[in-house]
């Protein structure tokens, strides 16, 4: 006789012997990656306070076999351990071994609990999945060596305009630098290379007249541009030296600059119309388009402006504009927010420090953020903003300028390609030219 379970006892057998069969094959076939490249790393520690390690980005060169910190640690920063986090191609089968090699060739092998003297590691060895492969990273944890904030300066030249001159004004043009001047003969101009040692030639100016206002030299995207304060009328031109009339039939009574906005850069003027001082702008210096009417009490003449343009934002263009002279011969004392919205001209005022005085004071960008050079009883100062313009900070004892640099206003202050700061003559407090130029830069820039 036959059990009736024995059918289904047979078929639990043969599955069992069928399962253990195929798990044994799998577990002999099975073929461990090569790959002993890291994909992500990352460090963290208890003495790190204020977690600057947890968020800086390393790059890791697969092909030179480097782990850096491209952007270095802030200047003093020092933990003696770390925890890390390493990554392979695959989170569920890592890397079969880690090896660490600190200074002195202390070697040893890394688990993921240990704690690193990461001051010390010079090497990670990766040894991949199939117990194989290898690869070697060399290690560099990046930390200023100094303030990268310290501003340091240098004296470029002195006495370099010819005498007796009454004004003048100097841009950045071409990688070349520009300085016009007005003397009893008339408007002239030297221009130098940006190197170490100046070397200044005069210039042959075609086209522009004597009555330039030198104060109203602007640089745009399509050269160096100017006004003539007896016909009121804009000069443009596109090397410094050919100068050529626009708009021959605009009242114009004063250039503002750049004014970045959705569209392009666009310069930004007034022109005087039927008794109202409207904004205009134009994009190519063909076509001038009128846009509204100037607010009250904005300034003239012997203002200062810098662009403010942040390539993370779509809505951050805007213009700045400190100081000046009102319509009214009224001093003004706010910093503006100027910004195309809806085909007009819109403004805000800046949030700024009641003991900061805006008379003669040189806006500039730099640093990524806009600064002003501003004169006080004690010197010049240096101010600069965090959010755009909006509120004002006095910089610290490492961003001053040098004892020997002559207390000023009206400066002329360019930035360049390498991140230096130019510095051009101005007033001083004896209401007498200065003939100079001074270099200044930030020492985060020194290694780039």
């Amino acid at each position: 006789m036959i059990s009736k379970y024995f059918p289904l006892a047979s078929v639990l057998v043969v599955t069992l012997l069928f399962l253990s069969s195929c798990l044994n094959s799998s577990t002999d076939n099975v073929e461990y990656s090569p790959d002993a490249q890291i994909y992500s790393f990352s460090l963290s520690s208890k003495e790190d306070t204020t977690d600057l390690l947890s968020a800086t980005k390393f790059t890791i060169d697969q092909i030179n076999g480097r782990i850096f910190n491209d952007e270095p640690l802030p200047y003093l920063f020092h933990v003696d351990s770390v925890l890390l986090s390493i990554g392979s191609s695959n989170m569920y089968n890592p890397f079969s071994q880690v090896m660490l090699t600190l200074d002195e060739d202390s070697t040893y092998n890394w688990q993921t609990s240990d704690s690193v003297a990461i001051n010390r590691l010079s090497l990670i060895t990766t040894t991949a999945p199939d117990g194989i492969s290898k690869k070697e990273y060399r290690f560099e944890l990046n930390i200023y060596q100094e303030d990268p904030y310290i501003l340091s300066w240098q004296k470029m030249a002195n006495g370099y305009l010819p005498t007796p001159f009454l004004s003048q004004n100097s841009v950045l043009l071409n990688d070349k630098l520009i300085t016009y001047f007005q003397t009893n003969n008339g408007i002239e101009a030297l221009m130098a290379g940006i190197d170490e040692n100046l070397v200044w030639n005069s210039l042959n100016l075609v086209g522009l007249p004597h009555t330039i206002d030198l104060t109203t030299i602007t640089i745009t995207n399509e050269g160096v541009i100017a006004l003539d304060s007896l016909t009121n009328t804009l000069y443009h031109s596109a090397d410094g030296i050919l100068w050529n009339s626009l708009f021959p039939d605009l009242n114009v009574q004063a250039i503002y600059g750049t004014l970045p906005t959705i569209e392009g850069d666009k310069l930004l003027i007034a022109i005087e119309q039927e008794e109202n001082l409207r904004f205009a702008v134009t994009t190519d210096f063909t076509e001038m388009v009128l846009m509204n009417n100037l607010p009250e009490n904005f300034p003239m003449s012997h203002f200062s402006t810098t662009q403010v343009v942040d390539p993370a934002s779509y809505s951050i263009k805007h213009l700045l504009l400190a100081g000046g002279i009102t319509a009214g011969n009224s001093l003004s004392n706010h910093i503006w927010i100027l910004q195309e919205k809806e085909d007009h001209i819109s403004w805000i005022h800046s949030r700024v420090p009641e003991s900061l005085a805006l008379q003669g004071s040189t806006m500039f960008y730099y640093d990524s953020k806009p600064y002003l050079m501003t004169a006080t009883t004690e010197g010049n100062s240096f101010y600069y903003s965090n959010n755009h313009g909006l509120d004002w900070l006095q910089t610290g004892e490492n961003q001053s300028l040098p004892a020997e640099f002559t207390r000023r206003k009206y400066a002329s202050v360019s930035t360049d390609a390498e991140n230096y700061i130019w510095i051009f003559g101005g007033i001083s407090s004896q209401e007498s030219q200065i003939a100079d130029v001074w270099k200044g830069r930030l020492n985060k820039f020194s290694d780039m």
